[in-house]
C-alpha cells in the first residue's frame, strides 16, 4: 500500500506532519479529517529501494529508562482522564519526551492509531519499549473499559519495580565487589606468584601439591582457550534465550524462577500482589468475575501462575466459586485463599483483594531490605572456602620448597 506524507493543522492551530498508508489522496484526506485535522498538503512518498537503509545499529542498544516510561504513563493517564482524544494525547506526549526510542515508538503508534489499530496492538509492535506485561495491562484496560484505572496501576507497578531493582542492586553491590576483588587476586597470584614457585620446585626437585596442580591447570586452560569459553557461554545464552521464547520453555523458566533460593519467594510475592491488585481493579468496575479473571491471567507476568488463573477461571465458569478451586490448585497460599473466601461470603471481595495486595507489597519491601543479610552468609561461606583453597595452593609450594631445602641441607652435613 502506498505511503503518503502529510502536513495538517490540529484544532489548536498547531502544524503536525507524518506519514500514513492509504490507497489515494482522497482516502487519506477523509481519514485525517475524521481525526479532526485540517489537511495542508498530502503527497505520495517514493519507497526506498533498500528495506534496511534506515536501520541504525545504535538502536539495538538503546533502551527507554524506567523513569522515562513512568513519566510517560503518568502524563498519559492525566491527559486521557482529562478527556483528550487518544491520538492527540499520544501526539502531545511524543512532542514532550526526550527519549529517542520512545519518540520513535510513539510516532509509529500514532500512525497505527490513525490506521484504526487499538492502543495495545500498536504498543505490542515495540517490545523493547513496552514489555509484555505493559501491553497486556493496556489490553485489559481497553477490553474492560477501565484504561484510566489500569494506567494508574501501571504507574504504581513501574515505580515499585524500579525501586525493587534499585534495592536489589544496592544489596548485590557488596557481594559483587568482593567477587571482583577475589577474581583479581586469583589472576595476579596465578600470573605472577605461582609460576616462580613452580620453577623453583622444579629446580629443587620438589613435588607439586595437588591444590597447586589444580589451580595451574585451570589458569593455563583459561589462558589458552578463553575464546572457546567465551563462545561456549555465548552459545549457551543464545540457546537459552531461544528456548524460553517457546511456550514450553517459558513455562519451565517461569516455574523455575519461583523456586530460586532467596529471589524466588520475592518473585512469587510480587506476582501474587499483581494478581490481587489487577483483580481488585477490574472487579471493582463491575465486570463479571469470569471476565476479570480472564483479563488478570494476561497481566500477572508469570506464565505458570497465569495458567493456574486460567484453570481458576474455568472452575468459576462451572459455577464453583473462587476459594474452593484456589485451594485445589495448590498455587495460592492459605492466607490468600482464606481472605478470598471471607470476601466472597461477606460481599467485600474488592477490599480483601486490596488487603492482599498491600500485604504482599510490604512483604516484598521487607524481603528486599533484608536481601543483603540473606546473601552475606552464602557469600562469606563461598569466599571462605575459595580463600582457603587459594591460600593452600600458594602456601603448599612454599612449604614444599622449604622441605626440599631442609632435606638437601641435611644430606650435605654427612
Amino acid at each position: 500500500m502506498p505511503i503518503f506524507r502529510y502536513k495538517v493543522r490540529d484544532k489548536e492551530g498547531k502544524i503536525l506532519s507524518g506519514t500514513i498508508e492509504g490507497t489515494d489522496v482522497a482516502t487519506i484526506t477523509e481519514k485525517l479529517e475524521t481525526f479532526g485535522y485540517v489537511p495542508i498538503s498530502i503527497r505520495e512518498e517514493q519507497r526506498k529501494a533498500g528495506p534496511g537503509t534506515q536501520f541504525n545499529i545504535n538502536q539495538l542498544f538503546e533502551r527507554v529508562k524506567p523513569v522515562e516510561l513512568i513519566n510517560f504513563t503518568r502524563q498519559f493517564v492525566t491527559l486521557h482522564r482529562a478527556g483528550l482524544p487518544m491520538l492527540s494525547a499520544i501526539t502531545a506526549l511524543q512532542a514532550q519526551t526526550k527519549s529517542k526510542p520512545l519518540i520513535r515508538a510513539l510516532d509509529a503508534i500514532r500512525k497505527d492509531l490513525m490506521g484504526g489499530a487499538s492502543l495495545s496492538a500498536a504498543m505490542a509492535k515495540h517490545p523493547r519499549v513496552f514489555n509484555e506485561l505493559y501491553v497486556n495491562s493496556i489490553w485489559a484496560g481497553e477490553t474492560g473499559g477501565v484504561l484510566d484505572d489500569i494506567l494508574d496501576r501501571l504507574v504504581m507497578l513501574l515505580e515499585h519495580d524500579r525501586k525493587l531493582k534499585s534495592d536489589v542492586g544496592g544489596a548485590m553491590r557488596y557481594p559483587i565487589i568482593l567477587m571482583v576483588f577475589f577474581v583479581i587476586a586469583v589472576v595476579v597470584l596465578s600470573t605472577f606468584v605461582l609460576p616462580k614457585f613452580v620453577s623453583l620446585i622444579a629446580t629443587v626437585g620438589g613435588k607439586m601439591p595437588l591444590p597447586t596442580q589444580i589451580l595451574i591447570m585451570v589458569t593455563n586452560f583459561m589462558g589458552k582457550y578463553w575464546y572457546l569459553l567465551a563462545l561456549l557461554v555465548a552459545a549457551i545464552v543464545v540457546l537459552f534465550y531461544m528456548f524460553i521464547r517457546t511456550s514450553a520453555g517459558r513455562m519451565w523458566w517461569d516455574r523455575l524462577k519461583l523456586r530460586i533460593p532467596i529471589f524466588g519467594p520475592i518473585i512469587y510475592k510480587m506476582a501474587l500482589s499483581r494478581f490481587a491488585r489487577m483483580f481488585e481493579t477490574l472487579d471493582r468496575t463491575g465486570l463479571p468475575i469470569l471476565r476479570s479473571l480472564n483479563l488478570v491471567s494476561k497481566t500477572i507476568g508469570n506464565v505458570y501462575l497465569a495458567q493456574a488463573v486460567d484453570r481458576l477461571a474455568e472452575s468459576v465458569r462451572r459455577g464453583r466459586g473462587i476459594a474452593a478451586p484456589m485451594r485445589e490448585l495448590g498455587v495460592f497460599p492459605p492466607m490468600v485463599i482464606q481472605m478470598v473466601a471471607t470476601g466472597e461470603e461477606s460481599g467485600a471481595l474488592d477490599d480483601m483483594l486490596k488487603q492482599i495486595s498491600d500485604y504482599y507489597d510490604s512483604e516484598v519491601e521487607y524481603a528486599v531490605k533484608n536481601l543483603t543479610g540473606m546473601i552475606e552468609p552464602i557469600m562469606i561461606l563461598f569466599m571462605g572456602v575459595a580463600a582457603v583453597f587459594l591460600i593452600v595452593a600458594i602456601i603448599m609450594p612454599y612449604m614444599s620448597i622449604l622441605t626440599s631445602f631442609g632435606s638437601g641441607g641435611g644430606y650435605g652435613t654427612h
